[in-house]
This record gives C-alpha cells, structure tokens and sequence, in this order.
C-alpha cells in the first residue's frame, strides 16, 4: 500500500534497503555462490536477468523500496501520508550481497531460533525438549516481554475449572474478526495446538523454581452482539515479587530465559542480530547470518530456521508503507520498544515470501496520552467512566466497547483522531480514589503536563479544550437525559448505562485521549505447521515463522475481545514450529 515516498530504509550497520531488483534476483535460485556461502543475494547475483530487466529505473517510481517488494507486480494504492516517529529500532536484516571474506567462522546447530521473545522462547524449549541443539540469536539485550497473558484453548488450567471451550467456536470468532480473511488451517493450528503449548509453558516455567502459575480465567461478556470466548489464561506470583503492575510478561520471560540459559541443548545469544538467511541449491535454508559486536559469522542448521522477530512498529518507513495511516497518525506508543523492526518480514520476503494482504492489523487500544498509555488503574478505570468527544465536541462512539474498537473509532475522527477527550465529572474522579492512593498528584502531574484540564462548569471547561462551549454542553445534556428517561437507554450508541454514570455534577475535566499502538500483527504467511510459504503456497524448505513475524490469523483490526490471542498465537506457533522442524509433525 503507497503511503507516499519516503526515504530509504537503512539498517543497523548503514546499508541501504533491500530494493525492487534485490527482491527479484533473491527469488531466483539458479547457480550458487562460490565458497559455499549461498545467501538470498548471492543466489540471486549468479541469475543475472533481473538486472537487465530493471536496468533503466523509471522517474515515476515510487522511492520507498518498501513499497516495491513484490517488484512489477504491485498495485500503488495511494493512502493520505503520516509519519511515525514516536519509535525507530536497529534494523539488523541487510541486503547486501554479504562476501564470503566477511564471514569470521561458522557454527553449527539443528535449529536455529531468530529472536527471543515469547515465540523464539518457545521454539528453542521445544526444540531442547526434543533432542535438538538449538541457537537462539536476539539482537537486543533482552527478549520483548511486555504482555499481560495467554490465550488458547483445551489447557490443564481450564479442565481444572471445568470451562471447555468448543474449539469449533473459537475458531469462528476468529475468523469472523478477520471478516474471514484469515487462513482457517492456521487459525485450527493456534486453536488444536495452543492448549498444549500452554501446559508445556506451565512445565518449562516449573523448571526455574520460582513458583509462577498459570491459571484459566474468565472475561466478562463484552456484549453489544460480540462473542468472548474465554481463552485467556494468567500468571499468578509468589507474593514476595510485590508485583504490582498487570503486566506479567516481565516476569515470565526473565524464569523462561533462566531455563533456557541452563538448558544444555540452548545456546542464546543477545546483541546477535540475524541479517540474512542462507539457502542451498535446492532452496532450502539451511541457516542464517549472524552479527555481533564482532562482526558477522554464519550458523548452520540442519532442521531448519524459525523466524521469531516481532511486528515492526519500530521501523518508521515500514510502517509508513504497510499500514493505514490513521492506525498511527495521533497515535502514541504502548511499549517502545525499539526491537521490533521487521527483519523476520524481510528476510522471508528476500526468498520469494508470501505475506499478509497490506495494509497489515495494527494492534491498537484506547486510553493513550500523548506520550505513554493510561497503565495507571485508576486513571484507566475513571476514564472508562466518562464520554469520548472528538475535536468538534461531538461524542462519537460506545465507551463501553472493546479497547480495540474505541480505538478505531478515535482513527476515525478529525485529524485521524487528535483533539479527542475524555469528558468526566468530580464523581467519576472520586472513584478513582479507591484504586489510586495518590489520584490527586496523578491528575496534577496530567494537568502540568497539559493532558487534564478542569472547570466547575462545561462551559467554562470547553474553551480549554478547544471545543465550542455550546456543543460540547449540549453533547453533555443529551447524554444524561438517557439516564433519567423512560427509556433508560443510550439512543445514539446503545451503551450499557448500568456500568455508566451522568455527568450530573461539576467539577468537570477534561483527559486527553487518543489511541496507542501495540504492535503490527500482520506477517508472513505460513501453514498449519508455521512453515512459511511462497506465492504459489508452497513451503519454503526448512524456513518457519511464528509470532508477529507469521501471517494468516488478524485482518483489519487485532480482537481486543479475544483476550490475549495474539501471545497465544506467539507461543503456540514457536512451539508447532520447533515440533515440526525436529519431528516433521
């Protein structure tokens, strides 16, 4: 999808971005490099034709070589501009043809695991689980960890509580938010897979002593004709982390790490990027190249390459060409991390590749600030309360939607959603006293920073917000006429006023509120066995991606009412991807 030119993307190490005539050459596989080395680029020198072909660059095209992945073959889809520049990460994939003189020494593995997040985790535990010797290459100093929980279905935990959950439905409703646009014999792997990739995860984190549970828990009908299928499970810890926050990825990964640090059969390696995949004359990979601080070397790996790299919302020109500007235009970041810059996508579209449809499912939730999310319960829970206005003072959506769908529906207003409120009233703030001791230093450090603005009437509150005072007071009144009406039902979204409160009473505030970006989880396409495929649907031999980096699952929008379907996805397919790679099941 055109989002308009944009600079070349550079790498980590300075190289320019992989280009239209790379990517053509890279599908080729005729002739080999010589010394043995045969990387994407190499196998695509030795052809020859695309250079010819592409020798006279046309003025017309599109700058951004992001834009020109699929070659001639592409459809320019123009789309308004935005720039992304809340977070930009090293991009370790190169495209460079890397010579055989640069490489320093080669190493040896059955699996080799190209990231560290959970996905990566997985498939190295199963893969040591199996027998296998496994590398595990993260170029960061640590693997991705910010995430709360797991879904997945048919788990120890829930036979425990007695919830089955009918696979058949699960499913369904997955496809049915992707409007059907996901691979049903993907979306049947995460679901048969995920329950025992779940209890596997239970029994490695066992393994590091530190008495992490995972349990089966239960969301609360979302309504407004939208299914919840409670798939989700949590982690429970020992009361002496006093852990406060909700997200417990942290502490999951840091027990998962150790045990892979102790396992034999693991070697991981942090700050090692992996920057290109190697092939042999078959076309299978048969490994990668690495680099670290000391430059780059190859690893071998006999039973094949897993993919683990993460989304790439940290790859500002990735983003500007692969997803809708509105996703991200006034939007802030959730997690900044600077790991996820879409080398996994790029290595795999090197090859000849099949992704995702583009523009790719953003990851996206409501309660932003300009600068972070709203992770403080109490503000997140008194915002929750209130109404959303829009920069013409007008309410726009059901409050009480999941946060995914808030958070489109802030897309889509002026500006692509910059100038929305949140418009609460002194009782909505009292509530928050109960979950947040400090809640009147919360709302003054909001209020210094320009996020929170108060007045005891709306009329006196509106011209702080830039909003026209009679607007915004009749917005106002209308919503509370709903509560003291005969009807008692909100006529304009058909909210639940029984989780609602008025806005009877002054003092009133203002919270600044925009949508905040996750991650991307839009990727390669692959098969029930996560074996990434071509554009004719055939595995690429001995080539597998998981995570964020894989496809085939979320089209259009991330189902916030699945909870946590995305890490479900995450470890599963490590897990089916290490299984199948070392047991061809």
């Amino acid at each position: 999808m055109a989002m308009g030119a944009s600079k070349s993307t550079m790498d980590a190490q300075g190289n320019q971005g992989i280009s239209r005539r790379g990517f053509l050459r890279g599908v080729g596989l005729a002739g080999l490099a010589a010394g043995g080395l045969c990387t994407a680029t190499a196998v695509a020198a030795a052809t020859g034709s695309a250079d010819a072909a592409y020798a006279e660059e046309s003025a017309a095209t599109v700058g951004n070589e992001l834009i020109e992945i699929y070659g001639e073959n592409v459809n320019l889809m123009p789309a308004y501009g935005a720039e992304w520049d809340v977070v930009a990460g090293p991009v370790g994939f190169e495209s460079r043809e890397i010579g055989a003189d640069e490489i320093t020494h080669t190493d040896q593995c059955d699996l080799l695991v190209i990231g560290g997040g959970i996905s990566g985790t997985m498939a190295a535990l199963k893969g040591a689980e199996l027998g296998a010797n496994v590398v595990v290459l993260e170029k960061m100093s640590k693997g991705r960890n910010t995430w709360e929980s797991v879904g997945g279905c048919g788990s120890r935990m829930q036979a425990e509580t007695g919830n089955v959950v009918d696979p058949a439905q699960y499913v369904e409703e997955i496809l049915r938010a992707s409007y059907w646009r996901a691979r049903p014999d993907v979306v049947w792997s995460f679901v048969n897979n995920s329950g025992e990739a779940i209890d596997f995860m239970q029994d490695s984190l066992d393994k590091a002593g530190r008495d992490i549970k995972i349990y089966n828990t239960t969301q609360p009908e979302t309504g407004y004709g939208i299914q919840v299928i409670q798939g989700e499970h949590k982690f429970a810890v020992p009361e002496d982390y006093n852990w406060t926050s909700w997200i417990f990825g942290p502490i999951v990964m840091d027990a998962l790490t150790a045990v892979m640090q102790n396992e034999l059969h693991i070697d991981l390696r942090f700050n090692t990027a992996g920057v290109q995949l190697v092939q042999d004359a078959s076309g299978r990979v048969t490994g990668a190249v690495a680099k670290d601080a000391d430059g780059y070397y190859a690893v071998e790996a006999t039973k094949g390459v897993v993919l683990c790299t993460g989304g790439y919302e940290a790859n500002p020109d990735m983003m500007k060409a692969w997803t809708r500007s509105e996703d991200y235009a006034a939007s802030s970041c959730w997690d900044p991390s600077t790991g996820p810059t879409g080398d996994g996508h790029m290595m795999g579209l090197q090859l000849g590749a099949q992704m995702d449809p583009i523009p790719h499912a953003v990851m996206n939730f409501n309660f932003g600030t300009p600068a972070q999310f709203l992770d403080i319960p109490g503000i997140w829970f008194t915002s929750s309360l209130g109404i959303a206005v829009n920069s013409r003072g007008v309410r726009f959506v059901n409050e009480g939607l999941p946060m995914n769908f808030v958070s489109n529906a802030i897309n889509a207003q002026p500006g692509r959603g910059k100038g929305c409120w949140i418009i609460l009233n002194q009782g909505m703030v009292d509530a928050m006293a109960d979950m947040q001791p400090t809640a009147d230093e919360t709302i003054k450090q909001y209020m210094d920073k320009g996020w929170m603005f108060k007045a005891d009437t709306v009329a006196d509150l509106a011209p702080q917000l830039g909003l026209d005072a009679a607007i915004l007071q009749e917005t106002v009144d209308t919503y509370n006429a709903y509560f003291s009406s005969a009807e008692n039902k909100d006529l304009q979204f058909r909210r639940n006023l029984e989780t609602a409160m008025p806005l009877a009473e002054g003092p009133y505030y203002g919270l600044v509120t925009n949508s905040t970006v996750l991650t991307v989880v839009g990727g390669l396409t692959i098969d029930e066995s996560c074996r990434v495929l071509n554009w004719d649907d055939e595995p690429i031999e001995g080539l597998y991606a998981a995570g964020n980096a894989s496809g085939g699952v979320f089209s259009g929008t991330y189902p916030r009412h699945l909870p946590a379907t995305s890490v479900g996805r995450a470890a599963t397919f490590g897990y089916v991807s290490a299984r199948h790679a070392i047991q061809g099941e």
